[in-house]
């Protein structure tokens, strides 16, 4: 990895548009690797979406990595030790320079001793970073966009494409969809996961299912429906080399600013309702239900001891417990969790503490991880890690990859997976299980099917 170059930067006014509007006119028509991490600009949980480029190229070689499990840590840790040691340009943006970039769900085989027993199917790399040449960081609250180059010559360019027009819509049917495992073999494992509860062995798992589709549809327009349809405070769009990475997640796993660390675990869904009352009364069934309660708080107390790890003593703290948060299809019940980094810890260990998510595996988290292994009839591939960024100064934002789409593109038609799931306890019904998993992969499926907006 070499030295980090200087940034060149410039700013403008947002004009009210979105993070997606940005990507498309500077970044996504590259037929090459670009990266979204948008939130949408009512969002009070994120004021910034981040868009970017292709990775640097220097020497002839590009600035892009896909460790393996083993190597991941290391590896980010030693980007960090890259990183410069002057105080950055616009230092109040929460990405001044960095990486993006993802971590698929095994990489906990690097943090704990797992079993192998489920091979990955899919052809995405279990870890992906890279440093890109050019990125714009935009300000939803101050309305200002922000250019970042390693050239000035590009910043130029960036500018002049600010002003072309935004691309249109293509169409493109679903022309099949099937769930690879079904509603029997789903509700066979949620008894087995049962039987491990009842025998004291486990608490709550989290047990998914995936689906597969074949579209004619682009990967940008899929992404832009599913965006309209279930706005997120965490999505993003990678355009990468093995295929297209589309998330609508409204779930961080992550956040470090300076040394004040957060994570926003959801645990708890009910669909929404066709009216205002019954909406309404779906809420309140949600929050004032017992299971439901003792299952949030039980993951609550996972996500404080897993900051624990890592935070000073007495800084951790519930800063939101038990908020109701609508989506578009589903009503999630979110808690917020805080603490400060101790000094002898980085990002890196953070990251390690506190992945993979507590609320997509159970509780205890380890033991949880084997028995889906062993339950789920395959590996989870990108399906509930994280995607994000790594700021040079340590700083970092990760979601937990739900309500995600994983696209490979054919000569005619493409591939694309997606991956949902329900929490387990006591006394879940098998059946109802199976149900609020499919609830949860409507707005993929409506997504997937729409031809025009």
């Amino acid at each position: 990895m070499e030295k980090i170059l200087t940034w060149y930067w410039r700013s403008q006014p947002l004009d009210n548009r979105s993070g997606a509007d940005i990507f498309d006119l500077l970044f996504r028509q590259t037929n090459s690797i670009a990266t979204l991490l948008e939130s949408p600009g009512e969002s009070s949980l994120a004021r910034y979406s981040i868009c970017a480029g292709s990775p640097r190229l220097i020497k002839g070689k590009l600035q892009l990595w896909t460790p393996s499990i083993g190597q991941i840590f290391p590896f980010l840790r030693q980007l960090l030790s890259k990183s410069p040691k002057k105080i950055p340009e616009n230092p109040h943006l929460p990405f001044t320079g960095g990486w993006l970039g993802w971590l698929g769900y095994d990489v906990a085989k690097e943090i704990e001793r797992l079993p192998s027993i489920r091979r990955d199917t899919l052809p995405f790399p279990v870890a992906y970073w890279y440093e890109p040449e050019a990125f714009a960081v935009l300000d939803h609250l101050q309305q200002t966009l922000w250019l970042a180059s390693t050239s000035i010559k590009q910043l130029d360019e960036l500018e002049n494409q600010l002003e072309s027009s935004l691309s249109l819509p293509s169409s493109g049917n679903l022309t099949k969809l099937s769930f690879l495992s079904s509603q029997a073999d789903y509700q066979a494992a949620v008894q087995k996961a049962l039987k491990y509860i009842q025998a004291g062995d486990i608490f709550q798992a989290n047990l998914s299912l995936r689906f597969q589709a074949v579209t004619q549809a682009e990967g940008w327009d899929i992404y832009r429906r599913l965006q309209k349809i279930n706005p997120s405070p965490f999505a993003s769009y990678w355009q990468t080399p093995w295929g297209v990475v589309i998330s609508c997640s409204p779930e961080r796993l992550i956040q470090l600013q300076g040394n004040h660390a957060q994570t926003r675990p959801i645990a708890g869904t009910r669909s929404r309702g066709d009216t205002i009352e019954l909406d309404q009364h779906l809420s309140t069934e949600l929050i004032t239900n017992t299971k439901e309660r003792a299952e949030h708080i039980m993951l609550v107390d996972l996500e404080r001891n897993d900051l624990g790890k890592v935070c000073q003593w007495g800084s951790v703290q519930v800063d939101e417990l038990l908020t109701i948060e609508r989506y578009s299809h589903v009503i999630h019940l979110v808690s917020n969790i805080s603490g400060k980094l101790a000094p002898s810890y980085d990002a890196v260990d953070l990251i390690a503490a506190l992945f993979p998510g507590g609320t997509i595996t159970g509780c205890p988290k380890v033991r949880c991880m084997e028995i889906i292994e062993e339950l789920e009839p395959v590996s989870r591939s990108l399906f509930y890690g994280s995607c994000g960024y790594l700021d040079y100064r340590g700083n970092l934002d990760l979601n937990i990859l739900i309500r995600t789409l994983l696209m490979v593109r054919g000569e005619q038609e493409s591939l694309v997976w997606g991956q949902v799931g329900a929490g387990i306890v006591a006394d879940s019904d098998p059946e109802q299980e199976w149900y609020e998993s499919r609830q949860k992969s409507k707005a993929q499926i409506t997504a997937l099917q729409i031809d025009t907006y």
